[in-house]
């Protein structure tokens, strides 16, 4: 029993010493503070003004909801747009999207037909600073500066003749919804 009680002594003193020396050991150490600074994220915006936007076909003014579209029209919408891109290695691509113009009934061939031969045609024009290319996307690089400026965003929506003779009677009666007419500026990946 003497033996049990001697090492339960000496196991307790032993971590004792331990515990209280936890903190002697030492190393070198040196620690300088390097002066930091504040980043701020850039920016990427496009907003419609609250000016309606007007339709034209083949030059003249139109009332869209009444116009009854054929084959060889060319329709041109003009709106008034908000860009704003801020970064110093931003760049974007402003275009229409695929889903601007869709049939008003899926179901429906005649639809189906109208839809397909406008989006096939439907070409987005803008310019101003900052924005370049000729389209069917333009590439908005503020490079350093801000380009945050309103410009006209022109979407112009032909319908071809057909190659024979009733190429499209396909899309005759046929219905497709504009008025969701959406452009996207989206940031380029590297």
């Amino acid at each position: 029993m003497k033996k049990i009680v001697k090492a339960s002594i000496a196991t307790t003193a032993g971590v004792v010493l331990l515990l209280g020396g936890a903190g002697t050991f030492a190393t070198w150490n040196s620690s300088a503070t390097a002066q930091g600074a504040s980043i701020m994220a850039g920016n990427l915006v496009v907003e419609a003004s609250q000016d309606a936007g007007t339709w034209s076909a083949n030059g003249s003014p139109i009332s869209i909801d009444d116009y009854r579209v054929v084959p060889g029209d060319v329709l041109t919408y003009t709106k008034t747009m908000s860009v704003g891109a801020e970064g110093d290695s931003l760049s974007a691509t402003l275009a229409l999207t695929d889903s601007s113009i869709a049939p008003a009934d899926v179901t429906k061939p005649a639809d189906v037909a109208l839809a397909s031969y406008l989006t096939d045609s439907a070409v987005l024009t803008a310019s101003g600073a900052g924005i370049t290319g000729t389209g069917p996307t333009f590439t908005v690089t503020p490079a350093g500066d801000v380009v945050s400026q309103d410009v006209t965003v022109t979407v112009t929506i032909a319908f071809p003749y057909g190659d024979v003779a009733g190429g499209n009677n396909a899309a005759m009666n046929g219905a497709v919804t504009l008025d969701e007419l959406t452009v996207s500026l989206t940031q380029n990946t590297k």
